[in-house]
């Protein structure tokens, strides 16, 4: 057990009488060793975390193709359905289900369009870029400068 908690290594004495110089060099050797094992536990933590991700994405990704095979196979069967319940052509119980998938592609289609349309961009992005640009080329004054060294009033901020 350490005299005085703190210096050198974990459990191991020293004298009374140390310089400040080995004592900092101790405190940053420790420090040191410190960081490096705590970027070490970060990236094993990392590393278990990306494993864990990426099985999560492969699950999904299971998942997502059963779902299409799903949809193509109920998508036959209310065809069938129809060919058989409401006696309608082979053809036409195709094309009913075939017509119902293009509506549906359509109206999500429709609602992508509109959300692409309500987008707003990067409207502060730029006015706060143009407003740089132009205090950077000494149209503008910046913000709470508002000493005039040539007499001359300075332009408004858009």
């Amino acid at each position: 057990m350490a005299d005085k908690p703190g210096t050198g290594e974990p459990g191991a004495t020293r004298d009374a009488d140390r310089s400040i110089g080995a004592l900092v060099s101790d405190a940053t050797g420790n420090i040191s060793r410190l960081v490096s094992l705590e970027i070490k536990l970060a990236k094993m933590e990392a590393k278990a975390d990306a494993a864990r991700i990426g099985k999560g994405v492969a699950g999904f990704a299971i998942v997502a193709v059963l779902a299409h095979i799903f949809v193509i196979l109920l998508s036959v069967t209310v065809a069938f359905v129809l060919y058989e319940v409401a006696g309608l052509p082979g053809w036409a119980s195709f094309g009913i289900v075939t017509l119902a998938y293009l509506l549906l592609a359509a109206a999500v289609g429709a609602y992508g369009i509109a959300n692409f349309r309500r987008r707003e961009g990067l409207r502060r992005t730029s006015l706060t870029t143009s407003r740089l640009t132009g205090i950077l080329r000494g149209d503008i004054r910046p913000p709470g400068n508002s000493v005039d060294t040539t007499g001359a009033s300075a332009p408004a901020a858009r």
